[in-house]
């Protein structure tokens, strides 16, 4: 049986030091009740405390101070937990990754993608590596695809809708029907995206995306929170499309990768799901990457600003330079130079944060110099195997690559 939370009832107003937690908290936390109300900041702190005592099985001590640091504004959980803590859609399985703030995933391959479009919908951040040793595994584009949207948001009854994407290929021609649920828009963004590569048609594609299945803006979402807002869906397909067909005949570059993440990061943002919130790590010397956000902003002929519509979606990531050897005073200062001007510009020195995401392994200062100077030769695999034999292959490589779990050691 759940045990019930002892409350110990604060005020019911924030501190007057803090004038901006009432509409923060009431926008962003305070999830609607079955009664239509929203959640006052006790049935919160219920619910989320709830939620971490049946997942961490926690003893009465640990319970009361947990309670005592949440309900006096003292120490709270992290933003994605006073969201979805304590929630029936939480419980489930699928949705662990929505109780998460960060995310970080190698693209190299279609459903790489869909994952992150995925991680995205569920509200966390989205990191993609996007390395020449991940994206060269993407297969190369040999189809031009030819897409329309047809239908009407909202327009197939409620009890008639499909929950889940169906595809149906006849010839050269495909149809999508985009499904009415997380899982629905994923599969359509990861289906048109696998078209492109499909070696079954030959030169073009006649794609069809049907969106009467997809509920209207307004709608409620009952398991996440919130409404629905469809409103950049309809044009996701072929702005992804318009990139993709650039292509035909090589592999997508690192830019273009980012791009087709971006456009379902467009939609997602739109859709009231979360802020913008992405990462995007490439090599320190991808020169197109480096330059991608330069003079995002242009003026016209009449002194007008306006951004450069194919590249729009851009900015929904930061991007990060990798550097796997020391950057020099030189470029450090050239990159924070940058980020004074213009907001971008960030590097990240792999070699740190890889030890960081390792101090399990490097406990001393002698150790982490000594392992630093390996990272930056390119012998960090042979230092840890020799040091500690017991890492197994798929381990070995994890630690290696947690530069991308760690994005903010630049």
């Amino acid at each position: 049986m759940v045990r019930e939370l002892e409350r110990k009832r604060q005020s019911a107003e924030f501190p007057e030091t803090a004038p901006a937690a009432n509409p923060v908290f009431f926008r962003t936390y305070s999830r609607r009740t079955k009664a239509g109300l929203r959640e006052t900041w006790d049935e919160v702190c219920d619910r989320t405390l709830q939620g971490i005592i049946d997942l961490g099985k926690l003893n009465p001590a640990e319970i009361a101070i947990l309670e005592q640091m949440q309900r006096n504004l003292k120490a709270l959980p992290s933003g994605r937990w006073l969201w979805v803590g304590g929630t029936d859609w939480i419980a489930k399985p699928k949705n662990f990754s929505g109780a998460y703030n960060c995310t970080s995933t190698n693209l190299q391959d279609w459903s790489a993608f869909g994952l992150m479009m995925d991680l995205a919908m569920m509200g966390c951040g989205t990191g993609a590596v996007i390395e020449p040793q991940y994206i060269n595994q993407l297969p190369i584009i040999r189809n031009y695809l030819n897409v329309n949207v047809q239908g009407e948001l909202g327009s197939t009854p409620q009890q008639q809708r499909r929950e889940y994407t169906e595809t149906h290929i006849e010839g050269n021609s495909v149809t999508i029907h985009v499904g009415d649920s997380r899982e629905g828009w994923v599969e359509s963004y990861k289906t048109l995206l696998e078209l492109s590569t499909n070696e079954r048609f030959t030169a073009q594609v006649q794609v069809v995306v049907d969106i009467s299945d997809v509920r209207k803006a307004g709608e409620t979402l009952s398991g996440f929170g919130g409404v629905a807002n469809p409103v950049k869906l309809p044009t996701l397909y072929q702005n992804c499309a318009s990139i993709l067909n650039k292509a035909v005949g090589r592999q997508l570059n690192s830019v273009e990768c980012c791009l087709l993440i971006d456009q379902a990061a467009v939609t997602i943002v739109a859709g009231n799901i979360r802020r913008s919130a992405g990462m995007r790590q490439f090599t320190a010397d991808d020169q197109i990457a480096a330059t991608a956000k330069d003079n995002l902003w242009q003026q016209d002929e009449n002194g007008n600003w306006r951004i450069d519509p194919e590249r729009d979606a851009l900015r929904m990531a930061n991007h990060t330079r990798v550097f796997h050897r020391k950057p020099t005073l030189e470029e450090s200062i050239a990159a924070v130079r940058k980020q004074y001007y213009s907001g971008e510009g960030a590097i990240q020195w792999a070699g740190e944060a890889v030890a960081r995401a390792n101090c399990d392994l490097l406990p001393t200062q002698a150790l982490k110099v000594d392992f630093l100077k390996s990272y930056e030769q390119g012998t960090a695999k042979q230092w840890l195997q020799e040091r500690h034999p017991d890492l197994n292959a798929h381990e070995l490589e994890h630690r290696l690559a947690r530069y991308g779990l760690n994005p903010c050691g630049k």
